[in-house]
């Protein structure tokens, strides 16, 4: 089964210290020059991990975003990475593992919102899928696969009419979903439906 990948938006050891306030003004453990290579190695790490998992290299994505936890381990973006790569991989409960860190870390981040359900996607776990979907539309409500998204679950549930009406939706923000849902076997039993043919052009 194809999925797709979208906006995959994915984020110092700092110098820790239990020294008296003396000792840390007279012996930083960190300079500004570390922090900020410590800073720029993490974040070239998560670029290589992005752009690793959007072309399907799974294993580099898991590699990249390792690294770039092993520098900070708050780093919320590589575990994000990390956990979808990771259940695209294969193992979606350590998938979800990392998916679910990335958002203790930061509740704030959509793109995780997106990764966490795509995980429970994989898993099978449609209702808690659809939950986190719906999270993303709060935030972003022209998300293309989010809608998408939501159109197949139904579809695997048995909700044709909801299905299509999702499908809809998704086709009117983004044509090009038409192509996507002609492929995929979550509709490959509408292909005799006429309100599917008419929406994806069949």
């Amino acid at each position: 089964m194809k999925y797709i990948l979208l906006c995959i938006c994915l984020f110092a050891l700092l110098g820790c210290s239990t020294d008296t306030k003396s000792q840390q003004d007279t012996k930083p453990t960190t300079t500004a020059n570390e922090q900020a290579k410590t800073t720029q190695g993490q974040d070239e790490h998560v670029t290589v991990a992005k752009q690793a998992l959007s072309s399907g290299n799974y294993n580099k994505a898991i590699e990249e975003s390792t690294i770039a936890i092993n520098v900070n381990a708050n780093n919320a973006e590589a575990y994000s990475i990390r956990g979808f790569a990771t259940a695209l991989n294969g193992d979606t409960a350590k998938g979800l593992i990392d998916t679910k860190k990335a958002y203790d870390l930061d509740p704030n981040n959509v793109a995780n919102y997106y990764n966490m359900a795509m995980v429970y996607k994989l898993q099978g776990q449609l209702n808690e899928s659809k939950q986190w979907f719906e999270k993303v539309l709060e935030k972003d409500p022209s998300n293309t696969w989010s809608v998408y998204g939501i159109a197949t679950i139904y579809a695997d549930q048995g909700d044709d009419t909801k299905a299509l009406d999702w499908l809809e939706r998704a086709i009117k923000i983004d044509p090009s979903v038409k192509a996507v849902a002609a492929e995929q076997n979550h509709f490959e039993r509408f292909h005799n439906n006429e309100r599917f043919k008419q929406l994806v052009d069949l």
